[in-house]
């Protein structure tokens, strides 16, 4: 008999369960390296360190517009004969060293009359003031942003090892589902909630594929998931995984391979499903499209972050006032949507509606103010901090 699914534990415990039981079935930890032009790198993960080719600057250089002196010799007033005019970024002639900015120097015919003293290596770049010839210039698992591209360029590097990005499985379920575009019946719901993963995943760098809308009957929904966890480094299974005559998504992740988790401690997704397909991590999120979002934030996030060899995007955080109480849960931990507002140089946090199913109240929160279970709710005009789902 498999072991029983672990349930209503708190997110950290769920995901930690999750992580051991694709370690377990020998699910691939990272995803392979592959080398891409420095032009394609940016939001790329490092799959090793980046050393240095070359120092930058390769030579002692000019910093400034201006002469190179003998810095022994540039004192105030002095009359100088032996210059040489630069320019910023010209190497430095042999034997000087130090730069009089052309704004402190008086050419008269072929003399320079110096208006401030100079010193030893003053408005000099020394060779490798950047970064010296082997030195570590980016360390593997770092998500390139766009000057640290720039600074391996200048380093003498033309590509870079990065880890694939993830592929990530999109398949929504249900009989009463229909694709964007369709003509809807009393019933019906439109897809919505695969348009908003596939953009939460390629968010984080993931290639990704919907699959096509399956109904509520175990044999194809147990077909899909293999067919999916087959080519996928990650699945995302939609709904089905609450307890429901219709809800078969824990059974079909145990008969493809290993049912981990089956209802977590955080609300909204309470219900969600964390498993294994054959060596592919499957999560199954719940269909309100609020627990859905929240859920990718909670699990599918570290996930694809642990196949990059990097940590999760970290959400600011502020600290703002109540408007009005929260009341927590005993069991879950609660994530409240709320909007930002000004009250001098205050900031003032406004409660949302905490109904899982109410889309816009994503489109209308500027953060979250998470609650953890079993603790007492804050009331009006307390501080709370407020993770920013918006910069």
């Amino acid at each position: 008999m498999p072991p029983e699914p672990a349930h209503d534990l708190p997110a950290a415990e769920s995901l930690a369960i999750w992580l051991e039981a694709c370690r377990a079935a020998g699910c691939p930890e990272r995803t392979p390296a592959e080398v891409v032009p420095l032009n394609r790198a940016v939001g790329r993960v490092t799959a090793e360190p980046v050393l240095a080719r070359r120092s930058s600057p390769a030579y002692d250089a000019a910093a400034m517009d201006g002469i190179a002196v003998h810095a022994a010799q540039a004192t105030a007033g002095a009359v100088l004969t032996d210059f040489v005019v630069v320019d910023t970024g010209d190497p430095m002639p042999t034997g000087y060293d130090a730069v009089v900015m052309r704004e402190d120097v008086t050419f008269v015919d072929d003399k320079a009359e110096v208006g401030k003293a100079a010193e030893p290596g003053k408005h000099v770049r020394p060779v490798g003031e950047d970064v010296r010839e082997g030195e570590t210039l980016l360390p593997a698992g770092l998500r390139l942003q766009p000057w640290d591209v720039a600074a391996a360029a200048a380093a003498g590097h033309e590509n870079l090892t990065v880890h694939q990005a993830p592929r990530v499985a999109i398949v929504p379920t249900g009989d009463e589902i229909r694709p964007l575009g369709s003509r809807l019946e009393p019933g019906d719901i439109l897809d919505t909630n695969s348009l908003m993963l596939a953009a939460q995943a390629e968010e984080l760098g993931c290639r990704t594929r919907i699959l096509d809308i399956v109904p509520d009957e175990p044999p194809q929904l147990l077909a899909a998931m293999r067919d999916a966890a087959a080519t996928s480094d990650l699945v995302l299974f939609i709904a089905g995984s609450s307890k429901g005559r219709g809800d078969h998504t824990a059974d079909v992740v145990a008969a493809a391979g290993a049912l981990a988790v089956h209802g977590v401690a955080v609300r909204p997704g309470h219900p969600v499903v964390l498993g294994v397909a054959g060596r592919t991590p499957v999560l199954g999120a719940p269909g309100y499209p609020v627990s859905a979002a929240l859920t990718f934030e909670v699990f599918a996030a570290p996930m694809i972050a642990a196949l990059m060899n990097t940590a999760p995007p970290r959400r600011a955080v502020v600290e703002a006032r109540l408007a009005t109480g929260l009341n927590s849960t005993e069991s879950s931990e609660d994530w409240i949507r709320v909007q930002l507002s000004s009250d001098g140089d205050d900031l003032v946090a406004t409660p949302l509606t905490r109904r899982a199913g109410v889309l816009t109240s994503l489109v209308r929160a500027d953060g979250i103010v998470v609650l953890p279970a079993g603790t007492p709710g804050p009331g009006a005009g307390d501080r709370v901090p407020v993770r920013l789902l918006r910069t």
